[in-house]
């Protein structure tokens, strides 16, 4: 595994050369602040253009969290759609230099309103009403793709998309028990029933994104989407998955966030109420049983908050800041999530 925020090795500067031939080198190489599931790398040549590189962390060159296969597949099946998303300008594999399965796409100029301070500062508060209008747009928008004309129709299993996430989940939560999380535990074992019990079959199976939210986008100053990001949880499934999971992310409480205000809380951007109407009236997907989704995206949540939790108390993060802190985020989502079973 070769370090990109240093110096490139000839090797590497070469293959990039090949494969951006309209790159004006030497290209040099910027890593993109962000998450860790996959690295992201500015890569600009002597002209001033500029790339961006996606590959998954050392060690990680299969499996869907760390997937640039999945992402490279879907990101081609969209291009040209009303979805908007980078345009790729090459795919690496792992016998290539660089040493990890990579892709490139052209860098599409714009924000990334990771929180609300981000969205204050980069926005005027009209241009982020329209920012989260069309946020909710291009998710509706995906949703009436058909898999199968876009070339995805065997992207993944066309049935259980939830249920197979509440199987895996549960033996997660199951992992990541401790005596201190005894309640939360079993409340997160209750929930997964309610969500099983009531879970509807046979609904529309639809591209789905997987992490769709506002900080998954580039917007421009005026609001307008430019593109959606990080597809590497792409799949085939239920779409009232990703709506719940843009719905959860809307107005969490700050502590659920570690103390992160949501770029979709700053002044401008539309209500929950309003994101669930703009998408009942585009997209045509029944909305009857929103509730189980609603509640399945908040449990979701509380159930990576509970394996963070105890990834901390095993001190293999060499930090116990973190441990209160994921212990009162995941009982704030269950607590929204046992609102929304509620609420059905």
């Amino acid at each position: 595994m070769i370090a990109l925020d240093r110096e490139l090795p000839a090797a590497v500067a070469d293959w990039l050369a090949t494969a951006l031939p309209a790159a004006a080198p030497p290209l040099r190489c910027e890593r993109i602040s962000g998450g860790y599931s996959m690295l992201t790398y500015r890569l600009l040549d002597s002209a001033g253009r500029c790339w961006v590189l996606r590959h998954p962390p050392a060690g990680h060159t299969s499996g869907k969290a760390h997937d640039t296969d999945r992402e490279v597949r879907v990101m081609s099946a969209l291009a040209g759609s009303a979805v908007p998303v980078p345009r790729l300008a090459a795919v690496g594999a792992a016998a290539d230099p660089l040493g990890l399965p990579c892709h490139i796409t052209e860098f599409v100029p714009g924000f990334v309103l990771a929180d609300a301070t981000a969205a204050a500062r980069d926005v005027a508060p009209a241009a982020l009403r329209t920012a989260t209008e069309q946020i909710v747009d291009v998710l509706a928008t995906l949703h009436s793709l058909d898999p199968d004309a876009v070339g995805l129709g065997d992207f993944g299993p066309r049935s259980g998309y939830v249920a197979r996430q509440l199987h895996r989940w549960r033996s997660v939560i199951d992992a990541a028990a401790r005596p201190e999380t005894a309640a939360a535990v079993a409340r997160l074992h209750a929930l997964a029933t309610v969500i099983e019990t009531d879970l509807p079959t046979g609904g529309p199976v639809r591209i789905v994104h997987g992490d769709y939210r506002l900080g998954n986008a580039i917007v421009g100053p005026d609001g307008q989407v430019r593109a959606i990001l990080d597809w590497e949880l792409a799949s085939l499934g239920d779409p009232l998955a990703d709506l719940a999971a843009l719905v959860a992310f809307w107005r969490p409480p700050a502590v659920a966030m570690l103390g992160d205000e949501m770029p979709t809380t700053a002044p401008g951007a539309i209500t929950v109420e309003e994101v669930i109407d703009r998408y009942r009236s585009r997209s045509g997907v029944p909305m009857d049983d929103f509730w189980v989704y609603d509640t399945f995206a908040s449990w979701r949540l509380a159930c990576t908050a509970l394996r963070a939790h105890a990834r901390f108390a095993s001190g293999a993060m060499h930090d116990q800041g973190g441990l209160e802190r994921f212990r009162v985020a995941c009982g704030s989502w269950i607590d929204a999530a046992e609102r929304a079973a509620a609420a059905r």
